[in-house]
């Protein structure tokens, strides 16, 4: 006779502060998993009155097996009730007072399937109950995939290594002037509305499902744009142009993000305002946040970057403790190339595959597609009394006049006055 040994996963989330908790040594959690605590009172007391909650979330339909908190209390007095919630639905409740409370409060044990999200609610009865920590015993679903779809064909099928381990999504070429941006649960024809979309290079929870390949319109293709040459002020992205790879977000930590070039995607863009020929200042523009450096470490406040400038090569340099570090995209984290970030790296400037590159888009179409094989070709056409648009749409030519609108099949194309 065989029998089935199940390995449960256990996380224990130990009360650092009146918001805080961290994960004990040890523990197993989900992959995207959303943390967060509230007490109402201060750390892990909760007086009559006082709540204090644990909530979970992105458990990617686990199951739960076990609940438990260790809890203490004061010497005669202290009580208080327990709620445990799992998808917004409560699962358990227990009642806790002086003479019950320990290291090991049990107030579920079963088999909760299909959670991705869970509530502990603790409430003061009576001054003073403490939790310590909180203790999640859970199995992690089975391993599951997903389909990856280009319209109608079928591409790829990525699989979890295992259970909620997700899957990495890739990036797709470009194809003409459509240009890829993600991953959509539904397809759809041309449409002129962002649509939400899950973004590629990223880490993915799925459920034996599909997923079709977005793109969006590009009047001017990536390969097609040019990098500054000039030294003009104005907003750019900060480009590694061998690897396609661009500066993004603000400094966390003394480093930064990177990510595929997206001229579309605004945390990628930066207000570079040049003094001189040969010195400037870097702004992320969304936030506002000045991007500058404190000794080695990248830092959000203006700092002046000394520019080393040659044709459409631009780099952006400092020189620290006599030193010479240069803003690169492309360091690996304990030699770790399937982890980089962007910082200083100590270098003396040069020749290098850094530039600067524009940010205008397109303004004539604001189209996303599942099928870029819908719409080959726009082009716009002035004369001396009126403007045109010339779409080429399945072999077929049509010409629009401003303000006429034409309905073809599974896309609407509509030329406006500006």
């Amino acid at each position: 006779m065989k029998l089935l040994v199940i390995i449960l996963s256990v996380m224990t989330w130990t009360v650092e502060s009146k918001n805080t908790v961290t994960l004990a040594e040890g523990g197993t959690k989900p992959n995207d998993i959303e943390v967060s605590y509230a007490n109402t009172y201060n750390k892990g007391q909760v007086r009559v009155g006082d709540e204090a909650v644990l909530t979970l979330s992105n458990l990617g339909r686990i199951t739960i097996e076990r609940v438990s908190l260790a809890m203490r209390a004061n010497a005669k007095s202290g009580a208080g009730t327990i709620e445990v919630a799992c998808n917004n639905t409560q699962l358990a409740e227990k009642s806790v007072s002086w003479q019950s409370v320990s290291e090991d409060v049990e107030v579920f044990r079963g088999q909760q399937h299909g959670v991705d999200k869970l509530e502990i609610k603790v409430t003061g009865v009576q001054s003073s109950v403490y939790i310590d920590a909180f203790t999640i015993e859970y199995t992690p679903r089975a391993p599951q995939s997903v389909v990856l779809m280009r319209g109608d064909t079928p591409i790829d099928t990525l699989m979890e290594e295992q259970g909620m381990s997700g899957v990495m999504l890739p990036w797709l070429e470009d194809e003409d002037h459509w240009r890829f941006r993600g991953w959509s649960n539904t397809a759809f024809w041309t449409i002129y509305e962002e649509p939400t979309y899950h973004r590629a290079n990223k880490r993915y929870n799925p459920a034996n499902d599909t997923l079709w390949a977005v793109y969006q319109w590009e009047e001017v293709n990536t390969s097609e744009r040019a990098f500054e040459e000039a030294g003009t002020s104005g907003v750019y992205m900060y480009v590694h142009r061998a690897t396609n790879i661009a500066l993004t977000g603000v400094p966390v930590n003394g480093e930064m993000g990177r990510a595929e070039v997206n001229v579309y995607d605004d945390n990628q863009h930066y207000q570079i305002t040049f003094i001189g020929t040969d010195t400037a200042y870097l702004t992320h523009v969304p936030t506002g946040t000045p991007i500058g450096y404190t000794g080695t470490q990248l830092d959000a406040k203006a700092s002046p970057w000394k520019v080393y400038h040659e044709g459409d090569q631009t780099l952006f340099w400092t020189t620290i403790a006599g030193k010479n570090y240069v803003l690169w995209l492309d360091i690996a984290r304990k030699g770790d190339y399937q982890d980089m970030y962007a910082g200083l790296f100590q270098a003396d400037p040069g020749n290098s595959p850094m530039g600067l590159l524009g940010t205008m888009m397109p303004t004539e179409l604001f189209a996303f597609t599942c099928h870029p094989e819908a719409m080959v070709g726009i082009e716009s056409v002035q004369d001396s009394e009126i403007s045109y648009q010339k779409i080429l749409h399945n072999g077929q030519v049509l010409i629009l006049r401003q303000g006429e609108t034409y309905t073809l099949t599974g896309i609407k194309v509509e030329r406006v006055k500006e």
